[in-house]
């Protein structure tokens, strides 16, 4: 089959694009467009350049310290790290090509953070287009190119499927990063020349947004017990019992720094903005890859990261009988 791939941001936990895409070549299947936001448009660019193999080797052999040499401070300006030395290695990789010269038609989704809109690289440096795309708020400074400042394209598209629209394919196959923390394997995924007898594909928009929203909102946190034991009969029977109180508050973890809470709010609204463009862009294949895999920054855990993804796709292709 022809695959258009969609590879969602998430920082480290993208390494699990790289279990999918194996997974995808290893049953035969052929990538035929590949779009990809943040660490997604790192595997993708790879991917497409026909260096994924390569980069795979260097990102399973970094330790944690190996990370840390790569994180180049950036003294006075909007970011903790510039990034230079990590896109010096992933351009000599890559033998800095141009997007239009890849061998698959691929996009690279960034935020124009002063105009509020998304940016699509599908001409140009890959490597800086990767470096645009992958420009997580706070830790990464954001770049400027052609007047436009650009950040991480996951704070308006996480999963960009639209891109892979124009190329004609078979089925589309989305991998998202920030599946609920608890949750084992999201995979919803419907056979591509059965997707008209799915109820889902029959839903209107409307009914898949208000589906998306009931998942998104906790009416219960501040819902109470019912302190008020009732018999049979419905008659009260310990009114003595107080009300218990409306909420408690309690202490926070006492590991969460600054960096985690901007992490974790930035992964929120992500998650949020995930489900109602999915909703529009229904796919043939979701993978929702939990956020609890590992931390956004934990790019010394390649190796078993990439397992998942690999684990995950089989699951999910298995289901969809591809």
């Amino acid at each position: 089959m022809k695959v258009a791939l969609v590879l969602g941001s998430g920082g480290a936990r993208g390494y699990a694009h790289i279990g999918v895409i194996e997974e995808i070549k290893r049953r035969g299947h052929d990538i035929v467009t590949i779009s990809g936001t943040s660490m997604g448009s790192i595997i993708g660019g790879m991917e497409a350049a026909g260096r994924l193999e390569e980069f795979t080797d260097w990102a399973t052999g970094l330790t944690q310290l190996d990370v840390l040499r790569l994180y180049d401070l950036a003294l006075s300006q909007p970011g903790i790290i510039k990034a230079d030395k990590i896109f010096q290695a992933i351009g000599t990789m890559i033998d800095h090509v141009n997007i239009e010269d890849l061998s698959i038609p691929f996009t690279a989704v960034a935020t124009d953070i002063v105009n509020y809109r998304e940016v699509w690289f599908q001409r140009g440096s890959l490597e800086m287009a990767m470096r645009a795309s992958c420009a997580i708020p706070t830790f990464i400074t954001p770049v400027m190119i052609n007047g436009k400042i650009l950040a991480d394209g996951g704070l308006m598209n996480p999963v960009p499927v639209e891109p892979t629209a124009a190329i004609p394919s078979d089925l589309t196959i989305a991998v998202s990063l920030a599946g609920r923390p608890n949750t084992v394997l999201s995979a919803s995924a419907v056979n591509a020349g059965h997707a008209d007898d799915v109820d889902e594909n029959r839903q209107t928009l409307s009914d898949r947004l208000r589906k998306g929203v009931a998942g998104l909102i906790d009416v219960g946190l501040f819902r109470r017990e019912d302190d008020r034991a009732v018999d049979d009969e419905g008659t009260d029977a310990s009114p003595q019992v107080k009300t218990a109180p409306l909420y408690e508050v309690g202490k926070l973890p006492s590991d969460l720094n600054t960096m985690g809470v901007v992490n974790m709010s930035l992964e929120t609204m992500q998650s949020l903005i995930a489900r109602y463009r999915a909703a529009a862009n229904p796919v043939n294949v979701h993978i929702d890859v939990p956020a609890a895999v590992s931390g956004t920054l934990d790019f010394h855990k390649a190796s078993e990261v990439i397992e998942v993804g690999r684990q995950m796709a089989m699951t999910a292709f298995d289901e969809a009988g591809i």
